[in-house]
Parts: C-alpha cells; sequence; structure tokens
C-alpha cells in the first residue's frame, strides 16, 4: 500500500498514466518517480527515481534546477516533464502544443481542473489517466502486461 496526496493505492502505485507512459511514485521524502513505457511488450525506463534515463523511443534530459524533460526521440515532440519535490509536478504536453498540468501533494492529486483527495484505488487500477489531448480519466483499469510487469518486480 501506498498513500498519495490523501489517496491510498493498495496492490500498485500508479497514479499517473500518459500516453501509455505509466508514472510510479516511491513515498519516501521527496518522492521519488520513475516513468516507464513499453517498448515491444517489455518496459524501458524513461525516468529511474529522478534521474533522466530515456529510452529507445525517447530522450530524457534534466536541467540544473533538476526538472527531468522527455520528448519522442522519432519527432522530438515535447511529451512531459516532471518536477520531482516534495510536491511532484509534471506537464503533459498536449497534440496541440499546449500543456496540461498534474500535481501530487500530501493532500492530493490536481490534474487540469480535477483534485483527487481521500480515494481508494485497489488492485489493477491507475489513479488518473491523461490522454494526448489533455483528456483525464479517473480509476482506470491498468493493462494485463503491466499488471504482470508490476507483479514480477
Amino acid at each position: 500500500m501506498a498513500k498519495f496526496g490523501g489517496n491510498e493505492f493498495t496492490g500498485f502505485s500508479v497514479p499517473l498514466v500518459f500516453m501509455d507512459r505509466y508514472f510510479l511514485l516511491e513515498p519516501t521524502d521527496p518522492p521519488l518517480v520513475s516513468v516507464f513505457v513499453l517498448v515491444n511488450g517489455k518496459p524501458e525506463f524513461e525516468v529511474l527515481k529522478n534521474k533522466a534515463v530515456g529510452t529507445s523511443v525517447s530522450d530524457a534530459t534534466t536541467t540544473p534546477p533538476g526538472i527531468l524533460t522527455v520528448s519522442d526521440k522519432a519527432t522530438q515532440r515535447f511529451l512531459y516533464k516532471v518536477r520531482p519535490a516534495s510536491e511532484t509536478s509534471v506537464a503533459f504536453g498536449k497534440l496541440d502544443g499546449g500543456e496540461i498540468t498534474a500535481q501530487i501533494t500530501d493532500k492530493k492529486i490536481q490534474v487540469g481542473g480535477f483534485n483527487i483527495q481521500n480515494n481508494t484505488f485497489s488492485g489493477v487500477m491507475a489513479g488518473v489517466v491523461v490522454d494526448a489531448t489533455g483528456g483525464v480519466g479517473i480509476g482506470a483499469r491498468l493493462p494485463q502486461t503491466v499488471v504482470d510487469l508490476l507483479r514480477a518486480s
């Protein structure tokens, strides 16, 4: 079990999903953020414990203030940026070129205009799913491939 933003995750700690990228948080101080994407059915980490890694499909960099930025390797399109801190913030790139922001604090998870607090997510669900247009869903099921990977680790 893990708690993020007053929300309880039992079974798996996947508070955010964006464009088939799975954001995992370890509840330390500050939280450790890891992000993986499935490439040919295998996980590749773009961010691992607050460090930019990159994958075969993405480039990841870190700015001097510690902001992690990830872009698509083929198109150079901005995908997302993460500012790990006691209040982790994420900005997702939308298809129209805009951004949608998310913030995870000790009180809530806020994505765009949605505030999610004091919920329980049990088992194979993600807390919040953001799509490339900025649409937001809550409590979506994780694909079986991801569930199998998380159970194996």
